[in-house]
């Protein structure tokens, strides 16, 4: 089990500069669904091994009137698995390179609810739902290297950088938008092995 921490970067600020966040704040890239630092756990047997990681991200907001309740919240969990070799067997006191391939996906969640709405309001929360999820949600595929040093009492320190090819759609009622994004990432880690 371990911890990845990456640094922001000017991908980051350039991705907000250029207002591409998905304004749910749970998407892929928005920051609280893929924060700075993660966790990851897994098993490893011989130079195999497979890692892990899970994350939610929900935001709830609720606007109460005199005469009207009004609810929208914006959901996403992230499981992630990733298939890990090292090159060598791995042992204490010497470097470990290892390349990973892995696969994400965001399961998006979206709700809208209004007191006394009429049909006509009905429908366009529901198309608000439809477009929301549509934002959140999305499938990638990360290839990675990386190197790590453990010691006899378990702890490992190391880095590693991955490509991530990320896929994601939406439609209304006139248009179907289909984004994808290809990025690298580099990743510090602290790992403790038993």
């Amino acid at each position: 089990m371990g911890v990845e921490y990456v640094p922001a970067g000017m991908a980051e600020m350039a991705w907000v500069e250029q207002s591409q966040l998905s304004g749910s704040l749970v998407g892929e890239r928005d920051g609280l669904l893929v924060p700075a630092l993660r966790s990851v756990g897994g098993y490893v047997w011989g130079r195999h091994g497979v890692v892990g990681g899970l994350s939610v991200a929900r935001v709830a907001t609720t606007v109460v009137t005199t005469d009207n309740r009004a609810t929208s919240i914006r959901m996403a969990t992230r499981p992630s698995v990733a298939y890990r070799y090292w090159c060598v067997k791995p042992a204490v006191e010497r470097p470990l390179f290892y390349g990973e391939l892995g696969v994400y996906g965001v399961v998006p969640f979206a709700e809208e609810s209004a007191q006394g709405a009429s049909e006509e309001d009905e429908k366009a929360l529901n198309e608000d739902v439809k477009q929301a999820k549509g934002r959140i949600g999305g499938l990638g595929v990360t290839f990675g290297l990386g190197a790590e040093v453990r010691w006899k009492n378990g702890m490992g320190v190391g880095l590693k950088t991955a490509l991530i090819a990320h896929r994601s759609q939406s439609s209304n009622s006139q248009t179907q938008t289909v984004s994808s994004l290809l990025r690298a990432e580099t990743a510090f880690t602290l790992s403790y092995w038993f």
